[in-house]
């Protein structure tokens, strides 16, 4: 089970997933200057060259340690057979039979529409943290197009380490453990900390 700052940002996250999804096969086809990456076989006619850690990302099936789409579709078909089975009027919605058919835009919106109801289950903290990893890395892939909007100069609450930055939706994330805090959540916390520095003093 989640808590709601959790809830918020995996529903954040998965908010984000079809821009990130987008620039990521922007990336897949390697650019004139060189920028990194392995790139397949250097050729003009099919199959066309691209950058391997590209396809990787966008691979059905998971490699190893990389994260890819293929979760989405996982995840989406545990969250609906659960859903089917806790309620029955939600039977009728279905993924195709052959996981390879399921695109990764119809699982994130299976996920979204039933993010609320997954985040109450016993494999919530299970869901969050592959949707964590998977944003994180797809979002490496494509360049990081969703950026922080601006830097905090302060220290994370749960590392230490300043490497806290504000996101566009207002949260602040830690670059380095990965704690996020809302605004008011934040805010309390600055409040907290003061009063322990004045108590000490």
């Amino acid at each position: 089970m989640l808590d709601h700052a959790a809830t918020a940002r995996l529903q954040c996250q998965l908010d984000e997933l079809p821009e990130i999804l987008t620039h990521v096969y922007l990336q897949l086809l390697p650019g004139s200057a060189p920028r990194g990456g392995r790139v397949s076989g250097a050729t003009r006619t099919p199959p066309l060259p691209c950058r391997l850690d590209t396809l990787d990302a966008l691979a059905p099936g998971r490699d190893g340690d990389v994260p890819s789409v293929g979760i989405l579709e996982t995840w989406a078909a545990v969250v609906l057979e659960d859903r089917r089975r806790a309620n029955d009027w939600t039977g009728w919605v279905r993924l195709p039979a052959v996981p390879a058919e399921i695109p990764a835009s119809t699982a994130i919106k299976v996920l979204r529409f039933h993010a609320r109801f997954a985040a109450l289950r016993p494999y919530a903290a299970d869901l969050a943290a592959e949707i964590d990893e998977l944003h994180h890395h797809l979002n490496r892939v494509a360049r990081h197009p969703i950026k922080s909007a601006k830097p905090v100069k302060s220290a994370c609450p749960a590392c230490s380490l300043l490497a806290l930055c504000e996101r566009t939706d207002g949260w602040r994330e830690c670059l380095a453990c990965r704690a996020t805090y809302s605004p008011a959540a934040y805010d309390e916390r600055v409040e907290q900390r003061i009063e322990e520095l004045a108590a000490a003093a």
